[in-house]
């Protein structure tokens, strides 16, 4: 129903003539009857005045129904997502532009339309059209984060703007909108950075992320029992073939002894020289961590060829000014644990 076709039935409800309500109004009944037979509509300003005079809130007068708003809104939401199911990509966009115009303002809908003009354009083999669509989807996203104060959705719009721009070579722009990133919105920081960054601050951007992934692998297991002690052992080995572990010394270590608390407990019956051989392995991590931290402590760089473009800085490490690993290490041969195997001569040869 047309907001004049509301009109009439409501004037005609309230016993009211197209004179007397244009009367009311101080318009025209011509006015009025432009309005009913949908020529015109009301001006804004005489909204409230109209709802007033028909007795009906301006949502009725507008013939708005949030439950059918709702409604079609959420049939639009299902045939958006059925189109993930049947992968049709073009039915997709007129889904979005539909919803677009049926919702103006809504910028989820607009976001929605943005990402998928982004990936329709490489659907185009003619290379102006493939260039035009992204400008276009460069618009919409450049809209979403003008007016959008959601930061998930704004996060998302970014991430998209930067991607486009980076595939244009438009790396300054793209990093403009990266610095609008919000704060919050964490799970899209390494998408937006990786759009924006070229060259070797790129390959050291993936570095220090592939580094994280691992530290973050290597804790939890780390935490998990001394069975996964030659885990961390075999990750460590492959994500650094050179030796050159710098602060993974420090996790070798702990993971080793915790392998050998575990035999101490559990195996009455292993030797000395198995037990020795791990002590002895504890002694390199020790050594070579406290070579970098505590003697000679500076920037250092990793030689891993995944990982050659990271320094880190020894100077900054926690308990880089209390007890090496080698003074907890002579400590660690004190426990009480290694009486059977004290007056083994390897074991001994370890304190020096």
């Amino acid at each position: 129903m047309t907001i004049g076709e509301k009109i009439k039935e409501l004037r005609k409800k309230n016993d009211l003539t197209q004179e007397k309500l244009a009367d009311y109004l101080c318009v025209s009944y011509q006015a009025v009857s432009k309005w009913e037979c949908g020529m015109s509509s009301p001006d804004l300003s005489l909204i409230v005045p109209l709802a007033k005079l028909l007795h009906v809130t301006t949502d009725e007068l507008l013939c708005i129904n949030d439950e059918e708003t709702d409604n079609r809104y959420n049939e639009l939401k299902q045939l958006y997502e059925h189109t993930f199911k049947t992968e049709d990509f073009a039915e997709r966009q007129k889904i979005c532009e539909l919803a677009v115009s049926e919702y103006p303002g809504d910028m989820k809908w607009l976001l929605e339309l943005a990402w998928v003009v982004s990936n329709r354009s490489f659907e185009y083999k003619d290379n102006d059209r493939h260039i035009a669509e992204q400008e276009k989807a460069i618009k919409l996203f450049d809209a979403v984060i003008k007016n959008c104060k959601d930061d998930a959705i704004r996060g998302s719009a970014i991430e998209g703007i930067t991607q486009l721009l980076g595939w244009r070579g438009r790396k300054d722009e793209a990093r403009r909108y990266a610095e609008m990133l919000p704060e919050r919105t964490i799970r899209f920081r390494d998408m937006v950075w990786e759009n924006v960054l070229d060259g070797d601050e790129l390959i050291q951007f993936k570095q220090e992320k592939i580094m994280g992934n691992v530290e973050g692998i290597l804790w939890g297991l780390s935490l998990m029992p001394t069975v996964y002690t030659d885990l961390i052992r075999d990750i460590v080995n492959v994500m650094f073939p050179d030796g050159n572990y710098m602060e993974f010394n420090h996790t070798l270590y702990y993971a080793v002894r915790k392998k050998i608390n575990r035999i101490l407990k559990l195996e009455q019956n292993a030797s000395a020289d198995q037990i020795c051989a791990l002590l002895t392995e504890m002694k390199s991590y020790a050594k070579a961590y406290d070579e970098i931290v505590f003697l000679n402590p500076g920037v250092y760089k990793y030689t891993a060829p995944w990982f050659d473009h990271i320094e880190k800085d020894t100077r900054d490490w926690i308990g880089s000014e209390g007890e090496t690993l080698m003074q907890e290490f002579k400590e660690y041969l004190d426990d009480p644990q290694f009486d059977r195997i004290r007056t083994d001569e390897l074991f001994c040869s370890l304190k020096n």
